[in-house]
């Protein structure tokens, strides 16, 4: 409900008729104008460089819990290669993984963009007449990630380069041989069994991102930039959209997440303007009404959305500001108000609720400021505002809901630990469990 801000406004005495801030030709063209400032076409493409406005970050923790769910029995890392002559006569070692590896995202010298993978493995040495003698020891991988963006399909790939992947530090024992004293012989089979691996194993894909599923499709969110922070031990998706931003939105990346977390989605809160511009300009959101608050393209009623900010107080809400437009038929004007939008998590199924507070009127022009005396323009419009507040919610909701992430022959289901809002920053940490396709 639309209520007064007591003291907002006074009025001056006179005759209306003579004010032109009552015209409704002069209405009508500030509101023209207005919505046309508002309906900013998006950019061609999604930019690839910063700053990002959106991102997903996965602690070592998170990507670990993702990489079990992709590895099962075929754990990347077996082989065979020629161990050397013995008495018994040449003998091959066998290698095969005992555990399945974690990740550590720690870092790689020459390589940002890798991180370690660390398993056990046991090896079987034998001659082509006998099995010689067993052993054991571990090896980290140095493995390198990537991004593949398909932008026409809006999906982003993250690969974890196996082909590439080089050896670091590794331990073998096995037959008396020991790789920390027979370093000659050590450095002879990591090199072969590094060719082995490039050549049984090419790539792993981790995990597919896709786009924002809001309005009619046009907006575009894609994964730009890769970043493994070692010191923060996290994962982060660096993510670009073809909205049109104002200067100086996007996300400080910078710092570790709370103990205990798995992922979260970071989103600068100052691309909710432009998004819920782009839903106005699509007609998701009504910009035109009818006398009884039903969207009208031929209507005399007419919504402009001002800004959309964080609560500056701290509280997880957004306080957004609005005007209510009469531009035909009498005396013309607007009325300009704020609107609290708090957010929640659903407890039925984890979604962010956005549920819409009451519209308090704090200025306008021409009818709309005699509404604060008179309440005329408020009164008369209670259901342009109710779907306004309705529709709003809905496809600010839909926004802050993104979690399109895929993983082959699996699904993923997120739970929702919880919210953080800033001025800078709306934060979702999210845990998930990953079920198996039938």
């Amino acid at each position: 409900m639309l209520t007064l801000a007591a003291g907002t406004l006074l009025l001056g005495s006179g005759c209306r008729g003579k004010d032109i801030s009552f015209d409704c030709e002069n209405q009508r063209g500030k509101f023209d104008d207005r919505a046309s400032d508002e309906e900013l076409p998006l950019a061609a493409e999604v930019p690839e460089a910063g700053p990002y406005p959106v991102a997903m970050q996965l602690t070592g923790a998170g990507v670990n819990k993702l990489l079990a769910s992709i590895i099962d029995e075929d754990v990347p890392f077996s082989g065979t290669v020629p161990f050397g002559v013995l008495p018994q006569g040449p003998a091959d070692a066998a290698f095969e993984p005992t555990s399945l590896p974690t990740i550590a995202l720690t870092k790689v010298p020459g390589c940002p963009n890798c991180v370690v993978f660390h398993l056990d493995f046991g090896v079987q040495l034998s001659s082509p007449d006998m099995d010689l003698s067993s052993g054991a020891g571990f090896v980290d991988l140095y493995v390198p990630l990537r991004l593949d963006v398909d932008a026409a399909a809006g999906k982003s790939r993250l690969i974890a380069d196996y082909g590439a992947a080089t050896i670091g530090d590794w331990y073998l024992q096995v037959f008396g041989f020991d790789s920390e004293t027979h370093t000659m012989l050590a450095g002879a089979l990591k090199l072969l069994l590094a060719e082995e691996i490039a050549a049984n194993y090419d790539e792993l894909l981790l995990l597919e991102v896709g786009s924002w599923q809001v309005g009619d499709g046009a907006v575009n969110l894609l994964v730009r930039k890769l970043v493994v922070d070692a010191e923060a031990d996290k994962l982060v998706l660096a993510m670009h959209t073809n909205l049109p931003l104002g200067k100086g939105v996007g996300l400080d990346l910078a710092g570790a997440l709370p103990e205990g977390s798995t992922m979260a989605v970071s989103m600068d809160p100052g691309l909710l303007l432009p998004m819920a511009h782009q839903m106005l300009a699509e007609g998701n959101i009504a910009r035109i009404y009818d006398e009884n608050g039903n969207p009208d393209p031929h209507g005399i009623y007419g919504v402009t959305l001002e800004q959309i900010d964080a609560n500056a107080a701290g509280n997880e809400s957004l306080d957004s500001t609005f005007r209510v437009w009469r531009v035909g038929e009498g005396y013309c004007g607007y009325a300009e108000a704020v609107m609290p939008l708090t957010l929640g998590v659903d407890p039925n199924d984890g979604s962010i609720d956005v549920t819409p507070g009451a519209a308090v009127l704090v200025a306008g022009e021409g009818s709309g400021a005699a509404a604060l005396e008179e309440k005329q323009l408020v009164d008369d419009n209670q259901d342009l505002i109710e779907t306004f507040r309705a529709d709003l919610a809905a496809q600010l909701a839909d926004a802050l809901n993104f979690s399109a992430l895929d993983i082959e022959d699996s699904s993923l289901v997120f739970t929702n630990e919880g919210i953080e809002l800033t001025p800078d920053e709306m934060r979702t940490y999210l845990n998930f469990t990953v079920y198996a396709d039938e």
